[in-house]
């Protein structure tokens, strides 16, 4: 399994000024999988080398722009140009129906084309021939986003989204060999809805995956990401790196990391 980041960025900000790129992550394993394509995501994909026809599957957990932006590329790349019903759509409630002032963010006519669409919630299971998505509680201001959890052969690769920290949320992410958690600020300088490096070590602390991958980052993670990322090491003992724009993560036997440029 290879996790490729077209993207380390995140928030209103960095997205506006494209200081770190926002174009999602890249799940390639028994199926490819984009996730959260933002703004950039298939311009980030032809530089990194990656065909946007080689997708499977697209998922958007929440109806922020900065997650959603080039969902309806990756769906005319994953039907062959809307010629071919094919592939999964998988977004949340507000993503594929709209849930009061936020979306629907993908149109109909896209979402006619896919072969499955699904509608995910916390607790909801996508299964497919080859890989099973499982939807977690998350807490942000579009009320209906969720994590996702992916199962693969090569083992789990849990992502948060865009969350703040509450009570029990670890319990989600026990068997996940990988974890990409969105961290919008350092230290304990959290902002609403969303989680700062001393929410990830509170996390750390209560569950070991084999990585840790501190992603989605705003402003005030720039040039600090990488320190962060070893503040958290140092005080959980997981393995934790800080997301670059174009790092690869190859899972097998063990987790090799190969870094990207910020």
């Amino acid at each position: 399994m290879e996790i490729h980041f077209l993207g380390s960025g995140g928030g209103r900000w960095v997205t506006l000024t494209q200081k770190l790129r926002t174009g999602g992550i890249r799940l390639h394993a028994e199926a490819k999988v984009h996730l959260d394509p933002g703004p950039g995501a298939v311009l980030s994909m032809a530089q990194a080398g990656l065909n946007p026809l080689d997708t499977d599957a697209v998922f958007v957990t929440h109806s922020h722009p900065d997650h959603y932006t080039d969902s309806h590329v990756m769906i005319e790349a994953m039907t062959r140009g809307m010629r071919t019903r094919r592939g999964i759509f998988g977004g949340s409630r507000s993503v594929v129906l709209g849930e009061g002032d936020a979306g629907p963010v993908v149109t109909k006519y896209h979402l006619g084309k896919v072969g499955e669409t699904h509608v995910i919630t916390p607790g909801g299971t996508v299964s497919t021939l080859s890989f099973r998505v499982r939807g977690l509680e998350a807490r942000h201001s579009d009320p209906t986003t969720v994590g996702l959890s992916f199962e693969f052969e090569d083992g789990v690769v849990a992502y948060t989204s865009d969350t703040e920290y509450f009570q029990g949320m670890s319990q989600s992410y026990e068997e996940a060999r990988v974890l990409i958690i969105n961290v919008i600020r350092p230290a304990s300088r959290r902002i609403p809805w969303h989680l700062c490096t001393e929410d990830v070590i509170k996390i750390l602390e209560e569950v070991k995956p084999e990585l840790a991958i501190l992603n989605h980052f705003g402003m005030n993670m720039i040039g600090v990401a990488s320190r962060e990322a070893e503040r958290v090491q140092k005080a959980t003992g997981v393995r934790t790196v800080a997301a670059k724009d174009f790092m690869r993560v190859v899972v097998n036997e063990g987790i090799e990391v190969e870094s990207g440029v910020r």
